[in-house]
Parts: C-alpha cells; sequence; structure tokens
C-alpha cells in the first residue's frame, strides 16, 4: 500500500513538473513572438486552454497542449494568439490578424 501511495505522488509530481516546463517554455515563446513584433505581451502571461494526448513524429505518446496569450498593438487594440505544444517541440503559434478597413 506505501509503494502504492509513493508511486501516485511521484506521478502527480512528474506531471505537476512537466506541465510547469512546457508553460515555461510556452511563455518564453510567446515574449520572444511579441518582441519581434513589437508589441506587449499582455499581464505577461500564458494560460493553458487545451491538453489532450496525440503521437508524436516518433510514434510515442505526448501531451499535446494548447496556450493562449493576449497582446496589445501600438494603437492598444486587444488581440489574441496561441501556443500549441506537442510534448515540448513547438509546433505552431497562431496569431490573430487584425481586421483593417477598406
Amino acid at each position: 500500500m506505501d509503494l502504492m501511495a509513493t508511486g501516485i505522488l511521484v506521478l502527480i509530481g512528474w506531471i505537476w513538473y512537466a506541465s510547469m516546463k512546457a508553460r515555461e517554455q510556452c511563455h518564453e515563446t510567446a515574449r520572444e513572438v511579441c518582441r519581434s513584433m513589437g508589441v506587449e505581451l499582455l499581464d505577461d502571461t500564458v494560460s493553458l486552454s487545451h491538453m489532450g494526448i496525440q503521437r508524436n513524429e516518433r510514434g510515442r505518446l505526448v501531451l499535446r497542449r494548447v496556450y493562449e496569450f493576449r497582446y496589445l498593438d501600438g494603437d492598444w487594440s486587444l488581440h489574441h494568439g496561441a501556443i500549441v505544444l506537442c510534448g515540448y517541440t513547438l509546433e505552431s503559434c497562431m496569431l490573430a490578424v487584425p481586421k483593417t478597413c477598406q
């Protein structure tokens, strides 16, 4: 019984550590993207919006996480972005395209 409880605690700790590592990776990516675009990352944060399981290019089961963030452009317009991680590999970074008046 003690071995099972220890195993569960180790598993919970590993999941927490892996989630924090993935979140920090997405946070750094969002900061770099916003810095390169000359916009401001709102609240300097990202938030997990979706999580699921998928196979990576090696055929292994990994967590696929989607983190969302918001940013302000020079006109103080709010835009949304998303970063997709497959395991710890950056799969994509999507940014909202601002609407223009014609």
